[in-house]
């Protein structure tokens, strides 16, 4: 039995590019910027699922529930810049886990930031905390291939 990822090179990739509403005056990125851009990268990431908008319309009382954020940053990107965010995940636990972030500039390959994100799950209609859903599991355990 061999584990194969789901995504080329164990990771989800998708790509950004830095608009002037992003830069400061000097054309540099905001630091808040990477935070949205976890989010939007999260969000892009479990709709790849290709039952995503069934699963969605049929679990109305879930909530996914972001409780530990954390960036850093390193270098600075500009306007223009095109960024390449690589979410992988780890610590998978019955009731979260982490999606790691890094962010590259595309042009030279520079690494901008990386950062995590600990998600979990809340059911309202069982008013608490529940397990991770198998429908997440699919996108963040390798496959197992016989």
């Amino acid at each position: 039995m061999t584990r194969e990822w789901k995504y080329p090179n164990s990771k989800f990739i998708c790509e950004k590019q830095i608009l002037i509403k992003q830069t400061n005056i000097f054309g540099n990125t905001y630091f808040s910027n990477f935070i949205e851009w976890q989010g939007e990268a999260r969000e892009k990431f479990l709709l790849e699922h290709p039952n995503s908008e069934q699963f969605l319309r049929e679990n109305t009382t879930l909530r996914l529930v972001t409780h530990s954020l954390q960036h850093t940053f390193k270098n600075n990107a500009y306007l223009g810049d095109r960024i390449r965010i690589e979410v992988t995940s780890k610590n998978i636990l019955k009731y979260s886990f982490l999606l790691n972030f890094k962010y590259f500039n595309i042009k030279n390959e520079l690494l901008i930031g990386e950062g995590m994100q600990k998600i979990g799950f809340y059911d309202e209609k069982l008013k608490g905390l529940c397990a991770v859903p198998q429908f997440f599991l699919d996108l963040i355990i390798p496959v197992l291939n016989q």
